[in-house]
């Protein structure tokens, strides 16, 4: 998987949330996306995922102009506790759904992937009756099953107990095994500093940070104490 990203702008109005991002991403590698809030994480990820619609700029997946058919090949998918599911049907139903849409057939596996992320003993309760960590687990296990070769991940943090962090960063860290890649959108540094091997740094819709994580990465954490305004919550 190899993303890349030219002179990619967003603007709202005459609100820009995002402006001239120049990135080449890889395969293999587990992006840190971080930045204040209202730095244009959400936006820049929602617009890779191709839920929203630039102002201006190209994206290109393994050397060709983003289009509905490149993003089916890649599987780009976007995980967040607010993830699309379905609340009127069952966790298992969702699951059964969403391999239908993206063509698999895969025989016991949705029972496996709900056992892995501790969803067995609900996997006949509607989506509804769910927590936002539920969810999120969820959420985790139709990724699983679906196989994206790009996954983008906003702020899932906060939802997950410590078990569902656990299963969070195994999986996030298998799809970087497996050769794809992930872009992972999170104010927690230190969980970034520890899991991720590349940190980019959005400041009003801006890049002011991009570099590969190195044996200390000093410059990471000089750069995050720079960037973060007076009175924001990250870096803890």
């Amino acid at each position: 998987m190899h993303l890349e990203i030219r002179r990619l702008s967003k603007a709202y109005g005459t609100a820009w949330a995002l402006r001239d991002i120049d990135l080449q991403l890889r395969s293999g590698e587990c992006v840190a996306l971080l930045g204040p809030n209202g730095a244009g994480k959400t936006t820049l990820l929602k617009t890779l995922a191709g839920l929203i619609r630039p102002t201006s700029g190209e994206i290109f997946i393994e050397g060709a102009k983003r289009s509905g058919e490149t993003a089916r090949r890649a599987r780009i998918g976007i995980l967040a506790p607010g993830d699309h599911l379905y609340e009127q049907l069952t966790a298992a139903e969702n699951l059964q759904l969403f391999l239908a849409l993206y063509g698999g057939t895969k025989h016991g596996a949705i029972d496996d992937a709900l056992a892995h992320v501790g969803l067995t003993d609900w996997a006949r309760e509607y989506v509804g009756a769910f927590s936002s960590g539920m969810k999120c687990r969820l959420s985790i296990a139709k990724w699983q099953l679906l196989d994206p070769g790009l996954l983008l991940v906003d702020e899932p943090y906060g939802v997950l107990d410590g078990n569902g962090v656990d299963l969070l960063e195994e999986y996030l860290a298998k799809v970087c095994r497996g050769g794809g890649l992930v872009v992972l959108a999170t104010h927690d540094v230190a969980r970034a500093a520890a899991l991720c091997s590349r940190a980019v740094i959005l400041k009003r819709g801006r890049v002011v940070f991009d570099e590969p994580k190195r044996a200390s990465w000093e410059t990471f954490f000089s750069a995050v104490g720079e960037f973060a305004p007076r009175g924001e919550a990250w870096p803890s």
